[in-house]
């Protein structure tokens, strides 16, 4: 199958999606589910993964509703995001006419995951979990996620670099390409939109969150990898080590010398895991 990303809007309800597909007819498929940082797209976030999995699966990186080029409604109630895009990614597999399809999610795309699978398990083969948001243990969030969560208090290239290599165990990953990926980035965030869907997602009441009860995470039946970096300072390892001991056929693994972004700073190791994770052989 060809490995060239295609690129389109999909119509869903009142909303519209950017989905870009590699490896579109292979027998399994993928969908994406990128994290929350302002300027987040699902291609920022996955560019690399889908470009190496499309010779075996069917990749679908999409923008969530709030985020890159998909729609940013103007009227989001407070703590209602992730609702909002259970139901859109649902109405996806609906309109591409899939009717089953592995999840790879990132922070709180790991969220977004573990809703859906709560939601509507008899749609969804595995899962896989970067760095997932929405532990039960978690208390204040980090101080790296404070910055990224009022990254608008001084939206600049600056800002956006130093948020970028929280992410990172290594800063030094992209080199002298850090300036031009943190303006690349900053491009997509200081649109009006998107930072009025950011401050929106972000506009919770106190105590809430991204989490589920425990009783729901009990009653996933689906296979769980959650993946975390062992350096991680966004999202704790800890998180993961929660939710293993709460999702029944879970399971954990730790990447060492790695931060929030495994898929980015260790490609290869966590292309290699995902691939056994959903052959079986993991």
């Amino acid at each position: 199958m060809s490995n060239t990303i295609v690129t389109c809007d999909v119509t869903v309800g009142e909303h519209t999606l950017r989905v870009n597909r590699a490896g579109e007819g292979n027998a399994e498929t993928i969908l994406f589910l990128h994290g929350s940082g302002p300027g987040a797209t699902g291609m920022s976030n996955f560019a690399g993964t889908i470009e190496a999995l499309s010779d075996t699966y069917d990749c679908l990186v999409v923008d969530q509703v709030g985020w890159g080029d998909s729609s940013h409604p103007e009227n989001t109630p407070p703590g209602s995001r992730l609702r909002q895009n259970v139901a859109a990614c649902l109405g996806l597999l609906d309109e591409l006419g899939l009717e089953r399809v592995h999840l790879v999610g990132n922070s709180l795309g790991g969220a977004l995951a573990l809703h859906l699978l709560v939601r509507a398990p008899e749609r969804f083969g595995k899962a896989v979990l970067m760095g997932a948001a929405g532990a039960g243990n978690a208390s204040t969030p980090q101080p790296a996620i404070m910055r990224l969560i009022t990254f608008y208090d001084d939206p600049t290239a600056r800002s956006m670099a130093e948020l970028i290599s929280f992410m990172l165990y290594d800063p030094t990953l992209f080199g002298d390409r850090l300036d031009a990926i943190a303006e690349e980035r900053l491009a997509v965030a200081i649109r009006p939109e998107v930072e009025r869907s950011h401050r929106q997602t972000f506009a919770m009441a106190p105590g809430a969150g991204p989490g589920l009860p425990e009783i729901a995470l009990k009653r996933i039946t689906n296979d769980v990898l959650l993946v975390h970096g062992r350096e991680d300072v966004m999202v704790p390892p800890e998180g993961s080590e929660w939710f293993v001991r709460r999702i029944p056929n879970a399971r954990l693994y730790l990447m060492p010398q790695c931060g929030h972004w495994a898929q980015i700073e260790q490609a290869d190791r966590f292309q290699a895991v995902t691939r056994a994770f959903l052959a079986g052989a993991l």
